[in-house]
């Protein structure tokens, strides 16, 4: 009964809120926009006098109606969970209030979010005399006005729930759901406009010399990167710094936060994200510093190869950044856990997830390398009667992915072979390090598959008279260069695997072995029971019923 209650209650809430809030963002825009025109700060008047009266008539109607009913019933939820007893604290924690109050904050953080950026950029493009050549301040500042209350508001009512009652389930993560998502968003929009603010400084510093050095072309894009730099910065260390708070908080609110999966989700998001984006950008930047060793056409000089050098460096830093403070908060909170094999988890779910993308870069570089090479020893034509330029460029783009992912993989699986040296048992049968092998070596396999299928295809078509034989060679030499690559990768990391098994199982002839007897009432789940005694013994322990003779 009371989920059907409060369904309704918070549904009519979520919907009458929602046009309250187009109403009033419309009104606000057409009085701000007369306001303007009012002072002689705009002269542009788009609609006459009689369309912004139906206007105005239209967007009071919506208001006026949702403003009562949302009242009314954000009245009842408010009662419901403002009284000081039991029901209360029920209302105060209930999975259904926590939703609402999620989705309103990330429907008006959206809002302000995106109508932020735009209303700042035209701010600083009129400081910087680069104003757009349409629209007004009036559209993105009421949004902002309208959705930042809202927000606001109902960020103070989630904070005072979770100050009154301990919440648990969804009542716990939907709103954490909510607070990284957005941390994510805001975060990305930094990362990305960085490096374009950053590209920008280049652009202006060593200008093209089509540019005059009187031409004001990159005022606009500053006043655009300024914008997106800062109000990403806002939305992100605003739901990071909750974020951080919140760990430090007495009670239930610290002890949830700590050993939230989707902080750690985020967390290890965010060093993916970095991870890519680094190798990626380096080998951007290690593309075109060989491109220009092997004279690559055209081949450019001075400022011209300083700005194709500097540029994807200068994306690459702020991810990088990223990559570094994200990694440091990772290894610092495995440090503060009491929990030996909890601190070790942490790190190898870190360690082997930057091996596994380093790994996928280097190995995609190889495999084409190899396929270049096989195409000129076997006689192919791709290589030969290609322009000098074409593979030129081929060989700068792959051996510079090469390097960058073969260089991350040899770091982060020494550092894994290390940790083998130092603690064994505890390594080979981690589940991480079973997850990283079992990927590669389905991936690998995979590309075997693929390739020799590819491969056995193209000869099959000349043998059966359905394809020509030139070219062949050609055809199939990048599948190969995939064949060897994948099967190197699948017979090493296979070899890995084997050893791992071999060593748990000879550790497992010597392991202490203690008997338990399990009992409870006649009605007891003794299978559920056991299955939650495993998922809570440390590495190293099994748990497993014996069966009884008759």
């Amino acid at each position: 009964m009371q989920i059907a209650r409060r369904l309704y209650i918070y549904f009519i809430a979520a919907v009458s809120l929602a046009m309250l809030a187009v109403g009033l963002m419309n009104l606000l825009r057409i009085g701000l926009a007369q306001i303007a025109i009012a002072l002689g700060w705009s002269e542009v008047i788009l609609e006459p006098g009689e369309a912004i009266r139906r206007q105005v008539s239209l967007w009071a109607a919506v208001s006026i109606v949702a403003l009562p009913v949302w009242l009314l019933h954000w009245w009842l939820a408010e009662r419901a969970a403002l009284r000081p007893d039991a029901e209360g604290e029920a209302e105060r924690g209930s999975t259904v209030r926590a939703l609402y109050v999620s989705a309103v904050l990330a429907g008006s953080f959206i809002a302000w979010f995106f109508a932020g950026t735009a209303l700042v950029r035209r701010l600083l493009g009129e400081v910087l005399d680069a104003p757009e050549p349409t629209g007004s301040l009036a559209g993105p500042l009421a949004l902002v006005l309208v959705s930042a209350s809202i927000w606001v508001y109902h960020a103070g009512v989630r904070r005072g729930d979770a100050a009154a009652v301990e919440m648990r389930g969804a009542a716990a993560w939907a709103p954490r759901l909510y607070r990284y998502a957005a941390a994510f968003i805001g975060a990305l929009q930094l990362l990305f406009e960085l490096g374009t603010l950053f590209r920008l400084i280049i652009e202006v510093l060593l200008p093209q010399e089509t540019i005059l050095p009187a031409d004001t072309w990159w005022r606009g894009l500053l006043a655009a990167g300024v914008a997106s730099v800062v109000v990403g910065l806002l939305a992100w260390a605003g739901h990071w710094g909750a974020s951080l708070e919140l760990l430090r908080q007495p009670g239930w609110r610290g002890l949830s936060e700590r050993a939230s999966v989707l902080r750690r989700a985020y967390l290890y998001v965010m060093i993916l994200v970095g991870v890519v984006a680094t190798l990626g950008f380096t080998a951007v930047f290690l593309n075109e510093a060989f491109a220009w060793a092997l004279g690559v056409a055209p081949r450019p000089a001075g400022d011209a190869l300083a700005r194709r050098l500097l540029d994807p460096l200068a994306r690459a830093l702020p991810f990088a950044a990223a990559w570094a403070y994200h990694r440091r908060i990772v290894l610092a909170e495995a440090a503060t856990m009491t929990e030996a094999p909890l601190q070790a988890s942490v790190r190898r779910i870190y360690t082997y997830g930057v091996a596994f993308v380093g790994l996928g870069f280097g190995s995609v570089g190889l495999a084409y390398l190899l396929g270049l090479l096989l195409d000129a020893v076997l006689g192919g034509t791709r290589v030969v009667t290609a322009p000098p330029d074409w593979w030129r460029r081929q060989v700068a783009l792959f051996v510079a992915l090469t390097l960058v992912g073969t260089g991350a993989w040899l770091w982060h699986w020494y550092t894994a072979a290390r940790r083998v040296s130092a603690d064994p048992a505890g390594e080979r049968g981690a589940t991480t390090r079973r997850v990283y092998l079992f990927a590669t070596l389905a991936a690998s396999l995979v590309a075997v598959l693929v390739s020799l299928a590819v491969t056995l295809y193209r000869i099959l078509t000349v043998l059966l008279g359905v394809g020509s034989a030139r070219g062949v060679v050609s055809d199939v030499s990048a599948a190969l260069g995939v064949f060897v690559v994948a099967a190197a990768l699948l017979a090493y990391h296979g070899m890995v695997l084997r050893d791992d098994l071999r060593e748990r199982r000879a550790e497992a002839v010597g392991e202490k072995v203690l008997p338990l007897l399990l009992t409870g009432p006649p009605d007891a789940d003794l299978a559920g029971v056991l299955d939650n005694l495993r998922d809570h013994l440390p590495e190293g322990y099994t748990l497993r019923p014996r069966i009884e003779r008759e």
